[in-house]
């Protein structure tokens, strides 16, 4: 992927616990774990240890989730809101990153080490 650019609509593919961080919702290590994404709007700030986005909102796609994923069976998609959107989401905390044509959710780029 090319360097991201101000005001680029992208998809940040999140860990379980950096999502849950993110969102205030640690510590819910009994319940299994979520694919996540971040959709957001790349800002014009720059840092060496992530990037700053505006995030539109984060959807939890839940094991077995069929919704916009690849195959699987009947799941369930949480959709998340944060406020203020503008934050730092650190380089460690993502697993990939896709460029989106505009602002919507993306669809699962591939399925997650243990889920069918």
């Amino acid at each position: 992927m090319p360097p991201m650019q101000p005001n680029q609509h992208i998809a940040l593919w999140l860990h379980d616990e950096a999502a849950k961080l993110l969102l205030g919702r640690q510590g819910e290590g009994d319940r299994p774990a979520s694919r996540w994404v971040a959709v957001a709007t790349v800002l014009e700030m720059q840092s060496p240890i992530g990037v700053w986005v505006d995030v539109s909102f984060i959807e939890e796609r839940k094991p077995g989730s069929r919704s916009k994923t690849r195959g699987g069976a009947e799941g369930k998609v949480v959709r998340w809101g944060i406020k203020p959107g503008q934050c730092l989401i650190r380089w460690e905390y993502i697993i990939s990153a896709q460029n989106l044509p505009k602002p919507e959710a993306p669809e699962d780029p591939g399925p997650m080490p243990g889920y069918l």
